[in-house]
């Protein structure tokens, strides 16, 4: 009998909440990743290995029904063993986002471009960076207000004393609060 009560109360929860999606609503919150890359090329040698541990905190407002634009910041933490081991990553800039559909749906799916510009600092060495991501996932909403989000991220940044670019395909978690502006 309680889990029918439960699972009732559940379902009335779920079925109600609609998301701040909607003009002139704020949204708050961020994401966080982790990953572990293994090199087996000559320039690093073999078995070298990179960790890194990276928070993407944002606030955006939403001048159009599910259309965002704000600003993110990036801060990440990477060990291993290269040219410097520990280094610190920082990059701040703006985003659009978009969500496809309507805002009674307790699931959406999202869209992300953004932009950044910033640094790569770590044993005396530091390179500033510019970088272009693109993200693409689901947002659950446990409620009118909060939402956890699942995506994946294509990135590409170059570091302007460094010839080339590098890319990063990387899953994501992420929440957000969403603030009805009355």
């Amino acid at each position: 009998m309680k889990y029918i009560q439960l699972t009732a109360i559940a379902l009335v929860f779920f079925i109600k909440s609609q998301a701040q999606i909607t003009k002139n609503n704020w949204m708050l919150g961020g994401n966080i990743s982790f990953s572990s890359t293994n090199y087996k090329s000559a320039n690093y040698g073999a078995g070298y290995t990179l960790t890194s541990l990276k928070v993407d905190p944002n606030i955006g407002y939403f001048f159009a029904d599910r259309f965002a634009v704000g600003l993110k910041s990036t801060i990440s933490r990477v060990s291993g063993v290269s040219y410097y081991s520990l280094y610190t990553i920082f990059s701040a800039g703006p985003f659009l986002r978009y969500y496809f559909l309507p805002k009674e749906n307790r699931i959406n799916i999202l869209a992300e471009g953004l932009y950044q510009y910033g640094f790569e600092e770590g044993d005396q060495v530091r390179i500033p960076k510019h970088l272009f991501a693109f993200s693409t996932g689901a947002v659950a909403f446990f409620n009118s207000s909060v939402g956890i989000e699942f995506l994946l991220s294509y990135t590409n940044y170059r570091l302007t004393t460094i010839a080339g670019n590098n890319g990063i395909l990387q899953l994501g978690l992420g929440l957000q609060v969403h603030l009805n502006n009355y």
